[in-house]
Protein backbone atom coordinates (compact mmCIF):
# COMPACT_ATOMS: atom_id res chain seq x y z
CA UNK A 1 0.00 0.00 0.00
CA UNK A 2 1.36 3.46 -0.87
CA UNK A 3 2.61 5.29 2.21
CA UNK A 4 0.92 8.62 2.90
CA UNK A 5 0.95 10.31 6.28
CA UNK A 6 -1.70 12.30 8.06
CA UNK A 7 -5.45 12.81 7.94
CA UNK A 8 -5.89 16.57 8.04
CA UNK A 9 -3.19 16.95 5.40
CA UNK A 10 -1.53 14.08 3.59
CA UNK A 11 1.64 16.10 3.36
CA UNK A 12 1.69 17.26 6.97
CA UNK A 13 4.70 15.11 7.78
CA UNK A 14 6.88 16.74 5.11
CA UNK A 15 8.77 20.02 5.23
CA UNK A 16 7.85 22.09 2.14
CA UNK A 17 11.10 24.02 2.35
CA UNK A 18 12.97 20.86 1.40
CA UNK A 19 11.16 20.18 -1.85
CA UNK A 20 9.80 23.44 -3.27
CA UNK A 21 11.56 24.65 -6.41
CA UNK A 22 11.99 28.35 -7.27
CA UNK A 23 9.19 28.11 -9.82
CA UNK A 24 6.85 26.53 -7.28
CA UNK A 25 4.73 29.63 -6.76
CA UNK A 26 2.52 29.77 -9.81
CA UNK A 27 0.69 33.00 -10.79
CA UNK A 28 -2.72 33.10 -9.19
CA UNK A 29 -4.83 33.17 -12.31
CA UNK A 30 -8.48 32.26 -12.06
CA UNK A 31 -7.98 28.56 -12.53
CA UNK A 32 -5.47 28.18 -9.74
CA UNK A 33 -7.88 29.69 -7.22
CA UNK A 34 -10.98 28.35 -5.53
CA UNK A 35 -13.87 30.17 -7.16
CA UNK A 36 -16.67 28.71 -5.07
CA UNK A 37 -17.85 29.57 -1.58
CA UNK A 38 -16.59 26.65 0.48
CA UNK A 39 -18.31 25.07 3.50
CA UNK A 40 -18.03 26.55 6.96
CA UNK A 41 -16.75 24.61 9.94
CA UNK A 42 -20.26 24.55 11.44
CA UNK A 43 -21.74 22.34 8.72
CA UNK A 44 -22.66 18.77 9.53
CA UNK A 45 -19.90 16.22 8.98
CA UNK A 46 -19.97 13.88 6.01
CA UNK A 47 -21.45 10.42 6.54
CA UNK A 48 -18.61 7.85 6.73
CA UNK A 49 -18.43 5.71 3.59
CA UNK A 50 -15.96 3.21 2.16
CA UNK A 51 -14.37 4.63 -0.99
CA UNK A 52 -13.26 1.93 -3.43
CA UNK A 53 -9.50 1.24 -3.41
CA UNK A 54 -8.87 4.02 -0.88
CA UNK A 55 -7.39 3.24 2.55
CA UNK A 56 -9.74 4.52 5.30
CA UNK A 57 -6.97 6.80 6.62
CA UNK A 58 -7.03 8.65 3.29
CA UNK A 59 -10.79 9.10 2.87
CA UNK A 60 -10.92 12.54 4.46
CA UNK A 61 -8.36 13.96 2.04
CA UNK A 62 -10.71 13.60 -0.95
CA UNK A 63 -13.25 16.07 0.44
CA UNK A 64 -10.81 18.22 2.40
CA UNK A 65 -8.03 18.54 -0.20
CA UNK A 66 -9.76 17.41 -3.39
CA UNK A 67 -7.40 14.48 -3.97
CA UNK A 68 -6.35 11.13 -2.54
CA UNK A 69 -4.63 7.87 -3.47
CA UNK A 70 -6.09 4.87 -5.31
CA UNK A 71 -4.38 1.54 -4.65
CA UNK A 72 -3.50 -1.05 -7.28
CA UNK A 73 -3.06 -4.67 -6.22
CA UNK A 74 0.15 -6.53 -7.09
CA UNK A 75 -0.37 -9.63 -4.96
CA UNK A 76 -3.65 -10.72 -6.55
CA UNK A 77 -4.88 -10.61 -10.16
CA UNK A 78 -6.02 -7.02 -10.71
CA UNK A 79 -7.56 -6.12 -14.05
CA UNK A 80 -7.34 -2.43 -13.17
CA UNK A 81 -3.55 -2.68 -12.83
CA UNK A 82 -3.04 -4.88 -15.89
CA UNK A 83 -5.24 -2.64 -18.04
CA UNK A 84 -3.13 0.35 -16.97
CA UNK A 85 0.09 -1.47 -17.89
CA UNK A 86 -1.29 -2.47 -21.30
CA UNK A 87 -2.44 1.05 -22.09
CA UNK A 88 0.88 2.52 -20.97
CA UNK A 89 2.78 0.26 -23.38
CA UNK A 90 0.33 0.97 -26.20
CA UNK A 91 0.67 4.72 -25.63
CA UNK A 92 4.47 4.47 -25.83
CA UNK A 93 4.11 2.68 -29.17
CA UNK A 94 1.78 5.40 -30.43
CA UNK A 95 4.04 8.28 -29.41
CA UNK A 96 7.02 6.54 -31.01
CA UNK A 97 5.29 6.70 -34.40
CA UNK A 98 6.70 9.14 -36.97
CA UNK A 99 5.31 12.65 -36.56
CA UNK A 100 3.42 12.51 -39.87
CA UNK A 101 1.50 9.41 -38.72
CA UNK A 102 0.43 11.10 -35.50
CA UNK A 103 -0.57 14.27 -37.38
CA UNK A 104 -3.37 12.24 -38.98
CA UNK A 105 -5.14 12.29 -35.61
CA UNK A 106 -5.01 16.06 -35.18
CA UNK A 107 -8.52 17.56 -35.21
CA UNK A 108 -9.93 21.07 -35.27
CA UNK A 109 -10.97 20.68 -31.63
CA UNK A 110 -7.53 21.33 -30.14
CA UNK A 111 -6.93 19.69 -26.79
CA UNK A 112 -10.54 18.50 -26.51
CA UNK A 113 -10.15 15.71 -29.07
CA UNK A 114 -7.35 14.08 -31.04
CA UNK A 115 -3.58 14.53 -31.07
CA UNK A 116 -1.85 17.75 -30.01
CA UNK A 117 1.66 18.97 -29.28
CA UNK A 118 2.87 21.86 -27.10
CA UNK A 119 6.45 22.72 -28.01
CA UNK A 120 8.86 22.28 -25.12
CA UNK A 121 6.27 20.67 -22.83
CA UNK A 122 4.34 17.67 -24.09
CA UNK A 123 2.40 15.88 -26.74
CA UNK A 124 -0.83 14.07 -26.04
CA UNK A 125 -3.85 12.43 -27.58
CA UNK A 126 -7.38 12.91 -26.26
CA UNK A 127 -9.72 9.96 -26.85
CA UNK A 128 -13.45 10.66 -26.84
CA UNK A 129 -14.98 7.88 -28.96
CA UNK A 130 -14.04 4.42 -30.15
CA UNK A 131 -14.43 5.37 -33.80
CA UNK A 132 -11.82 8.14 -33.62
CA UNK A 133 -9.32 6.14 -31.53
CA UNK A 134 -6.18 4.97 -33.37
CA UNK A 135 -6.26 1.24 -34.08
CA UNK A 136 -3.04 0.85 -32.12
CA UNK A 137 -4.82 2.09 -28.96
CA UNK A 138 -8.36 0.73 -29.31
CA UNK A 139 -8.09 -2.53 -27.38
CA UNK A 140 -6.04 -1.19 -24.47
CA UNK A 141 -7.98 2.08 -24.25
CA UNK A 142 -11.34 0.27 -24.19
CA UNK A 143 -10.21 -2.02 -21.36
CA UNK A 144 -8.77 0.78 -19.25
CA UNK A 145 -11.76 3.07 -19.87
CA UNK A 146 -14.11 0.34 -18.58
CA UNK A 147 -12.00 -0.20 -15.44
CA UNK A 148 -11.57 3.51 -14.70
CA UNK A 149 -15.18 4.30 -15.60
CA UNK A 150 -16.56 1.69 -13.20
CA UNK A 151 -14.18 2.78 -10.43
CA UNK A 152 -15.05 6.48 -10.66
CA UNK A 153 -18.76 5.73 -11.07
CA UNK A 154 -18.66 3.73 -7.82
CA UNK A 155 -16.65 6.50 -6.15
CA UNK A 156 -19.21 9.08 -7.22
CA UNK A 157 -21.98 6.96 -5.72
CA UNK A 158 -20.14 6.79 -2.40
CA UNK A 159 -19.63 10.55 -2.47
CA UNK A 160 -23.39 10.98 -2.89
CA UNK A 161 -24.03 8.68 0.07
CA UNK A 162 -21.59 10.69 2.21
CA UNK A 163 -23.84 13.70 1.58
CA UNK A 164 -27.01 11.87 2.60
CA UNK A 165 -28.09 11.27 -1.00
CA UNK A 166 -28.80 8.04 -2.87
CA UNK A 167 -25.88 6.95 -5.06
CA UNK A 168 -27.85 7.55 -8.25
CA UNK A 169 -28.22 11.25 -7.40
CA UNK A 170 -24.67 11.68 -8.76
CA UNK A 171 -24.07 8.52 -10.82
CA UNK A 172 -26.82 9.67 -13.18
CA UNK A 173 -24.17 12.05 -14.53
CA UNK A 174 -21.47 9.39 -14.93
CA UNK A 175 -23.06 6.09 -15.93
CA UNK A 176 -23.64 7.04 -19.60
CA UNK A 177 -19.88 7.74 -19.87
CA UNK A 178 -18.56 4.50 -18.36
CA UNK A 179 -17.54 2.86 -21.66
CA UNK A 180 -15.53 3.96 -24.68
CA UNK A 181 -18.12 3.98 -27.45
CA UNK A 182 -19.98 6.93 -28.89
CA UNK A 183 -18.67 10.36 -27.98
CA UNK A 184 -19.59 11.68 -24.53
CA UNK A 185 -18.33 14.47 -22.29
CA UNK A 186 -15.78 12.13 -20.69
CA UNK A 187 -12.27 11.71 -22.10
CA UNK A 188 -9.10 9.66 -21.80
CA UNK A 189 -5.84 11.55 -22.29
CA UNK A 190 -2.47 9.95 -22.95
CA UNK A 191 0.55 12.21 -22.41
CA UNK A 192 4.22 12.13 -23.26
CA UNK A 193 5.99 14.90 -21.34
CA UNK A 194 9.32 16.27 -22.49
CA UNK A 195 12.43 15.37 -20.55
CA UNK A 196 15.25 17.90 -20.19
CA UNK A 197 18.76 18.29 -18.89
CA UNK A 198 19.80 20.39 -15.93
CA UNK A 199 19.58 20.50 -12.16
CA UNK A 200 16.26 22.37 -11.83
CA UNK A 201 12.83 20.86 -12.32
CA UNK A 202 10.45 22.33 -14.89
CA UNK A 203 6.67 22.75 -14.79
CA UNK A 204 5.17 21.09 -17.89
CA UNK A 205 1.50 21.49 -16.90
CA UNK A 206 0.65 24.68 -15.02
CA UNK A 207 -1.22 24.68 -11.71
CA UNK A 208 -4.93 24.15 -12.29
CA UNK A 209 -8.07 22.35 -11.17
CA UNK A 210 -9.85 20.02 -13.56
CA UNK A 211 -13.24 21.03 -14.93
CA UNK A 212 -15.18 17.77 -14.58
CA UNK A 213 -16.46 15.48 -11.84
CA UNK A 214 -13.45 13.30 -11.02
CA UNK A 215 -10.06 12.70 -12.65
CA UNK A 216 -7.80 9.68 -12.31
CA UNK A 217 -4.10 10.20 -13.03
CA UNK A 218 -1.10 7.88 -13.17
CA UNK A 219 2.40 8.17 -14.61
CA UNK A 220 5.28 5.79 -15.28
CA UNK A 221 7.55 8.08 -13.20
CA UNK A 222 6.72 10.74 -10.57
CA UNK A 223 5.64 14.16 -11.80
CA UNK A 224 2.16 14.95 -10.49
CA UNK A 225 2.11 17.42 -7.59
CA UNK A 226 -1.11 18.15 -5.70
CA UNK A 227 -1.89 21.37 -3.86
CA UNK A 228 -1.94 21.06 -0.07
CA UNK A 229 -4.16 23.88 1.17
CA UNK A 230 -3.03 23.53 4.79
CA UNK A 231 0.67 23.92 4.03
CA UNK A 232 0.11 26.11 0.95
CA UNK A 233 2.47 24.22 -1.31
CA UNK A 234 2.45 21.63 -4.08
CA UNK A 235 3.04 18.19 -2.64
CA UNK A 236 4.91 15.68 -4.89
CA UNK A 237 2.46 12.91 -4.08
CA UNK A 238 3.78 10.34 -6.56
CA UNK A 239 7.22 10.36 -4.94
CA UNK A 240 5.61 8.85 -1.81
CA UNK A 241 4.23 5.79 -3.59
CA UNK A 242 6.28 2.69 -2.87
CA UNK A 243 3.89 0.43 -4.78
CA UNK A 244 1.95 1.28 -7.97
CA UNK A 245 -0.90 3.68 -7.24
CA UNK A 246 -3.03 6.32 -8.91
CA UNK A 247 -4.31 9.71 -7.78
CA UNK A 248 -7.98 10.65 -7.91
CA UNK A 249 -8.90 14.35 -7.94
CA UNK A 250 -12.17 16.24 -7.54
CA UNK A 251 -13.12 18.56 -10.41
CA UNK A 252 -15.01 21.83 -10.52
CA UNK A 253 -18.29 20.25 -11.64
CA UNK A 254 -18.38 18.01 -8.57
CA UNK A 255 -17.45 20.95 -6.35
CA UNK A 256 -20.54 22.77 -7.65
CA UNK A 257 -22.82 19.73 -7.38
CA UNK A 258 -21.79 19.13 -3.74
CA UNK A 259 -22.03 22.79 -2.71
CA UNK A 260 -18.31 22.81 -2.03
CA UNK A 261 -18.34 19.89 0.42
CA UNK A 262 -15.88 18.22 -1.96
CA UNK A 263 -13.24 20.75 -2.99
CA UNK A 264 -11.74 20.79 -6.47
CA UNK A 265 -8.17 19.54 -6.13
CA UNK A 266 -5.39 21.80 -7.36
CA UNK A 267 -2.41 20.18 -9.07
CA UNK A 268 0.40 20.62 -11.59
CA UNK A 269 2.87 18.39 -13.43
CA UNK A 270 6.60 18.82 -13.04
CA UNK A 271 9.42 17.25 -15.03
CA UNK A 272 12.23 16.36 -12.67
CA UNK A 273 15.90 16.36 -13.68
CA UNK A 274 17.28 13.09 -14.97
CA UNK A 275 19.82 11.88 -12.43
CA UNK A 276 21.92 10.43 -15.24
CA UNK A 277 22.25 13.85 -16.91
CA UNK A 278 24.64 14.99 -14.18
CA UNK A 279 27.05 12.17 -14.90
CA UNK A 280 29.73 12.45 -17.55
CA UNK A 281 30.66 9.47 -19.64
CA UNK A 282 33.75 10.78 -21.37
CA UNK A 283 33.47 9.99 -25.06
CA UNK A 284 30.44 7.72 -24.68
CA UNK A 285 27.25 8.44 -26.60
CA UNK A 286 24.61 10.63 -24.90
CA UNK A 287 21.80 8.84 -23.11
CA UNK A 288 18.52 8.47 -25.02
CA UNK A 289 15.91 11.20 -24.63
CA UNK A 290 13.91 10.90 -21.43
CA UNK A 291 10.11 11.16 -21.36
CA UNK A 292 7.42 10.83 -18.74
CA UNK A 293 4.30 8.96 -19.85
CA UNK A 294 0.99 9.61 -18.15
CA UNK A 295 -2.63 8.48 -18.38
CA UNK A 296 -5.46 10.75 -17.22
CA UNK A 297 -9.10 9.65 -17.23
CA UNK A 298 -11.37 12.70 -16.96
CA UNK A 299 -14.94 11.91 -15.93
CA UNK A 300 -17.30 14.74 -16.86
CA UNK A 301 -21.04 14.99 -16.33
CA UNK A 302 -23.00 13.63 -19.30
CA UNK A 303 -24.09 16.68 -21.27
CA UNK A 304 -27.87 16.05 -21.64
CA UNK A 305 -28.54 15.24 -17.96
CA UNK A 306 -30.58 18.01 -16.28
CA UNK A 307 -29.27 19.71 -13.14
CA UNK A 308 -31.39 20.95 -10.26
CA UNK A 309 -29.44 21.46 -7.06
CA UNK A 310 -32.69 21.52 -5.07
CA UNK A 311 -32.70 17.73 -5.48
CA UNK A 312 -29.08 17.56 -4.27
CA UNK A 313 -29.67 19.61 -1.12
CA UNK A 314 -29.41 17.83 2.25
CA UNK A 315 -28.63 18.93 5.80
CA UNK A 316 -25.02 17.96 5.01
CA UNK A 317 -24.67 20.02 1.83
CA UNK A 318 -26.57 22.94 3.32
CA UNK A 319 -28.37 25.43 1.11
CA UNK A 320 -26.46 25.93 -2.12
CA UNK A 321 -24.62 29.25 -2.27
CA UNK A 322 -24.90 29.12 -6.09
CA UNK A 323 -28.04 27.09 -6.86
CA UNK A 324 -28.43 25.58 -10.32
CA UNK A 325 -31.86 25.05 -11.84
CA UNK A 326 -33.33 24.40 -15.28
CA UNK A 327 -29.99 23.74 -16.93
CA UNK A 328 -28.23 20.69 -18.36
CA UNK A 329 -24.76 19.43 -17.50
CA UNK A 330 -23.56 20.87 -20.81
CA UNK A 331 -24.49 24.38 -19.62
CA UNK A 332 -22.58 23.94 -16.37
CA UNK A 333 -19.50 22.73 -18.22
CA UNK A 334 -19.62 25.66 -20.65
CA UNK A 335 -19.82 28.21 -17.84
CA UNK A 336 -16.88 26.63 -15.98
CA UNK A 337 -14.85 26.24 -19.17
CA UNK A 338 -15.34 29.90 -20.10
CA UNK A 339 -13.95 31.06 -16.75
CA UNK A 340 -10.59 29.29 -17.01
CA UNK A 341 -7.72 29.18 -19.47
CA UNK A 342 -6.55 25.98 -21.14
CA UNK A 343 -3.23 24.64 -19.83
CA UNK A 344 -2.91 22.30 -22.82
CA UNK A 345 -2.67 24.98 -25.50
CA UNK A 346 0.46 26.63 -26.87
CA UNK A 347 2.24 29.04 -24.53
CA UNK A 348 1.36 32.21 -26.47
CA UNK A 349 -2.30 31.22 -26.75
CA UNK A 350 -2.33 30.53 -23.02
CA UNK A 351 -0.96 34.01 -22.30
CA UNK A 352 -3.69 35.57 -24.44
CA UNK A 353 -6.39 33.58 -22.64
CA UNK A 354 -4.99 34.71 -19.27
CA UNK A 355 -4.96 38.34 -20.42
CA UNK A 356 -8.61 38.20 -21.49
CA UNK A 357 -9.67 36.51 -18.27
CA UNK A 358 -7.84 39.14 -16.21
CA UNK A 359 -9.62 41.90 -18.16
CA UNK A 360 -13.01 40.27 -17.60
CA UNK A 361 -12.27 39.93 -13.88
CA UNK A 362 -11.36 43.62 -13.60
CA UNK A 363 -14.52 44.64 -15.46
CA UNK A 364 -16.64 42.50 -13.17
CA UNK A 365 -15.00 43.99 -10.09
CA UNK A 366 -15.60 47.49 -11.40
CA UNK A 367 -19.28 46.70 -11.97
CA UNK A 368 -19.55 45.25 -8.46
CA UNK A 369 -17.79 48.25 -6.94
CA UNK A 370 -14.94 46.10 -5.63
CA UNK A 371 -11.31 47.27 -5.77
CA UNK A 372 -9.12 45.28 -8.19
CA UNK A 373 -6.83 42.71 -6.59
Amino acid sequence: MPFITGLKSLASGLDPRKKCSPDQNQPKYAQNEQDYELPTETQRPLIPVILPRVHPHRHFALSDQGWTTIDMNLTLPDTFYTSYQELLESSKSFFNLPMEEKEVFRTGLGSEDGWSRVEGEKEFITLRSLGSTPELLKKAASKYWAEAGDLLNETLGKIAESLGLPAEALTVYSEPCSRLGTKTATMLRLFRYEGFEGKQSKVVAEAHRDLGLLSLAVGDTPGLEVYDRHLNWSFPIETTYNTPAQTVMVGRQLERLTNGRYRAGGHLVRSYPNAESDQTNGQSAPSPRQYRYSIVFVLRAHYPVPINTDTLTTPITGEFSKPLRDIAARDLFKSIHAAHYNINTAVEERKEQKRKLDEEKKKQMAQDGSPPS
